[in-house]
């Protein structure tokens, strides 16, 4: 009788049929999030947006931000998410939204919720391996959609890759338009033609720039 040897593929990871691992892994790590935040209320507000969003990613989103004693809500998919921020995408208009400035985050419910799966279909790219893999800091710094990947960056490390882009600049008192000149850890400065502006984060609400323009 010939003896098989050791089998070829590892053990499952749980008795339990993929679907089910599937629904328990997303308790726990659910759990795991109300812990941290109870932990640390501080940031519960932030921790618990972030994981709505990565929860909810290419999904559409309707949020509420309250704007000069007015709600403003936005109907929009989760492009990506950031350390304190949301990118949120319309037809023609992205947004960029820090945590602090929302108020509420659902999913409509006439919208269909299709999960976001985390094992996507893509096209392998065998250079860009090798790049990451022996270069992996210049490759990253160059890609905006690397850094997305492999940090979370905070909203004003995200707009200095803005630099010299349009955007609108929504504030409490109110909007200003101008091009992006410079960014730094207090400040995001803009110029028109006739003029230039120097907004504070946090007296920002959100930003936002017209698409495919």
């Amino acid at each position: 009788m010939l003896n098989p040897g050791p089998s070829k593929f590892s053990s499952p990871a749980s008795p339990l049929p993929s679907h089910e691992l599937k629904i328990l892994q997303e308790f726990i790590h659910h759990q795991n999030v109300q812990i941290i935040g109870e932990i640390n209320p501080s940031r519960r507000k932030e921790i618990m947006l972030s994981n709505f969003f990565k929860s909810h990613k290419n999904q559409t989103v309707k949020i509420r931000i309250q704007c000069r004693e007015q709600w403003k809500e936005i109907l929009a998919k989760t492009d990506a998410v950031g350390r304190d921020f949301v990118i949120l995408t319309t037809l023609f208009t992205k947004y960029w939204i820090p945590f602090r400035t929302i108020d509420t985050a659902e999913q409509p419910y006439d919208q269909v919720n299709i999960p976001h799966q985390q094992h996507q279909q893509v096209v392998y790219d065998e250079e860009l391996k090798q790049k990451i893999l022996l270069q992996f800091g210049k490759t990253v710094s160059q890609k905006d959609f690397l850094k997305q990947q492999f940090f979370e960056q905070t909203l004003a490390g995200h707009m200095r890759s803005l630099i010299k882009n349009k955007v609108i600049v929504e504030t409490n008192i109110l909007r200003t338009r101008g091009k992006i000149m410079d960014v730094n850890e207090h400040v995001i400065q803009l110029k028109d033609t006739e003029s230039c502006s120097s907004i504070e984060w946090k007296d920002m609400l959100w930003i936002q720039k017209q698409r495919f323009m």
